[in-house]
């Protein structure tokens, strides 16, 4: 039973980053997961269900949530680790991270701020006592890093799956390792010349 429900939406997950929501059909991703129309009802009431069900923090999350336990303590010294990884979570799951382009035009970014909600709650609950203390002990600015984890998820998130859906985007002048050495770099020093 949950194998023909996971059938599914593996079906759909690749049919919506392929097409887009609406140019697939439930009869298309019936086909697709081999099971019959009306097979689908019996795990979801419609496509936009199973587009909800695929596209979940939780999910999008859980590849995230190791990454963060792992390099918190020396954060942001470790900034590019982090940017590497999280490239590297967005390169292995593109499907699932082209659906925040669809839930973007398609549902208005409903489940995206449900995602970004998620990230953001997740990163505050992380990093903050490293945040913290390295702002008592001198060695970061005091800032509004809330403001600042925003804008760092979205940038880096929206940067590394426009990465390839975008030809213009794409970057092959570096290795990831080089143009994630490079965007911590300018996260933290800035560009100006000392």
């Amino acid at each position: 039973m949950e194998d023909r429900r996971q059938s599914i939406i593996r079906a759909a997950k690749q049919l919506f980053a392929e097409k887009g929501y609406a140019a697939t059909g439930l009869r298309e991703i019936a086909e697709k997961a081999g099971v019959s129309l009306g097979n689908i009802y019996n795990y979801f009431k419609s496509k936009e269900e199973i587009f909800c069900s695929i596209f979940t923090p939780e999910q999008i999350g859980a590849n995230l949530k190791e990454t963060f336990e792992n390099l918190a303590s020396d954060f942001p010294f470790n900034i590019a680790e982090l940017l590497l990884s999280m490239k590297r979570t967005v390169d292995q799951n593109i499907e699932l991270y082209r659906l925040y382009y669809i839930d973007l035009i398609e549902f208005g970014g409903k489940n995206t701020n449900a995602m970004f909600e998620y990230f953001l709650s997740l990163g505050k609950g992380i990093f903050r006592k490293y945040i913290d203390k390295r702002v008592k002990e001198g060695m970061l600015r005091n800032f509004d890093y809330d403001f600042l984890a925003k804008h760092f998820l979205v940038s880096m998130i929206s940067f590394f799956s426009s990465m390839h859906t975008i030809p213009a985007m794409k970057v092959e002048n570096y290795s990831e390792e080089e143009m994630v050495e490079m965007i911590g770099e300018v996260l933290l020093r800035g560009i100006v010349k000392e």
